[in-house]
């Protein structure tokens, strides 16, 4: 504790105590650092409508499970963070709450529970080259179009691909910014899936994988702003009783269109379950986004998917699934009705091949499944 000498003579003469003093300086402190952390976060609500007999619709691309035909409150994500401070050795945090229903997508398969941590984590600042950002503890997943955040994705539904990746890492990534075009991302965790202070089947299995993007600059004419993204992620799942490999493989690229205020993206993810063959499920996904008006986006995704076994089974929760091909189309209508609101009215179509088995049915006998679902999904962000 630090007093000026102005202190040190009240306290001398009894008029103040060091206590007092120290108490209050304390006080400054907890003000001071309080006072640059940041609460955020957002509240999703939704109506799903699946067209048709709900019992047949494939309604697992939305993260919560079967929603059908029914208002839901999706999540209450709370955020605190405090930003890296300057300096060479700089720190923060953030930590990030989900309340609802969806909580228990984070937690373990058989918690049903509606609080779950989706993220706490420290950023740190190590000075060396131009400088590494470092974050330890919960963490998004390094790869991906979409993220789990509904307010973050063009769309309500998440895509397919998405439903391939990993979510949430416990652990050390660092990222390096080699140029102003292009950065690095390392990743070391403890397991490939979300799973809490988890770990592999062989205790000291460990989930590894880097993430590299870059930037077209403007010398590269047109394609100037176009961006490429790769990762790659192997690991094991949480599960001390499974302790296959999972390998995931992820390529993404945008390039400019020559249509005014339409922008295009395409998306390849490729995930290997095991070392068996037919283990491996990929999805290829074309995204468009439209600004059609100043208040008005029209968003586009179109997915090609090839299921094996190794994750057929989120086809339908209700039902054993066999491995399938489907493609599957979403147009969204954002419209901006209210300030920090996010207004969207979207609809989905899936035509799956053999979306779910059945014990009569033959190993060489197929079943069409066409769904057609709607969302009316409100997010009010703060």
């Amino acid at each position: 504790m630090k007093m000026n000498k102005w202190t040190v003579g009240l306290a001398a003469a009894g008029l103040v105590s060091l206590t007092s003093v120290a108490q209050a300086q304390d006080a400054n402190s907890v003000q001071t650092k309080l006072g640059s952390t940041s609460l955020s976060g957002y509240v999703s609500t939704t109506y799903h409508w699946n067209i048709g007999d709900a019992d047949d619709a494939i309604t697992d691309y939305a993260v919560g499970g079967d929603k059908s035909d029914r208002f839901a409150l999706d999540v209450v994500s709370l955020t605190l963070a405090r930003p890296t401070t300057d300096g060479d050795w700089g720190a923060g945090y953030n930590v990030q709450m989900w309340l609802g229903p969806d909580a228990s997508e984070i937690l373990n398969d058989d918690d049903n529970g509606e609080i779950a941590i989706k993220n706490a984590f420290l950023t740190l600042n190590a000075p060396f080259g131009s400088g590494v950002d470092v974050t330890l503890g919960r963490f998004d997943t390094i790869m991906g179009m979409e993220s789990m955040d509904y307010n973050l994705n063009p769309h309500y539904g998440h895509s397919w691909g998405y439903a391939i990746e990993p979510t949430i890492h416990e652990g050390l990534k660092a990222s390096y910014q080699l140029t102003d075009n292009i950065g690095f991302t390392a990743l070391f965790a403890n397991t490939i899936d979300a799973t809490s202070n988890g770990n592999a089947g062989e205790g000291d299995r460990k989930t590894y994988g880097f993430a590299f993007n870059t930037v077209a600059p403007d010398s590269f004419g047109y394609f100037s702003g176009s961006t490429f993204d790769f990762a790659y992620i192997n690991g094991a799942e949480g599960d001390p009783n499974n302790d296959n490999p999972v390998q995931n493989y992820y390529m993404a690229f945008s390039v400019p269109t020559s249509v005014d205020k339409l922008s295009a993206g395409l998306a390849l993810d490729y995930r290997k379950n095991g070392g068996g063959e037919g283990q491996t499920d990929s999805v290829v996904g074309l995204y468009l986004e439209y600004a059609a008006t100043e208040k008005l986006t029209l968003n586009v995704r179109i997915e090609d998917v090839d299921a094996g076994p190794a994750n057929a089974g989120y086809m339908d929760d209700n039902h054993d699934s066999n491995p399938s091909d489907l493609w599957d189309m979403t147009v969204t209508a954002n419209y901006k009705l209210w300030d920090g609101v996010v207004t969207r009215l979207e609809y989905r179509y899936t035509n799956a091949d053999s979306p779910r088995g059945d014990v009569n049915q033959s190993a060489d006998s197929t079943l069409d499944e066409h769904s057609h679902s709607l969302f009316a999904n409100v997010i009010y962000e703060f």
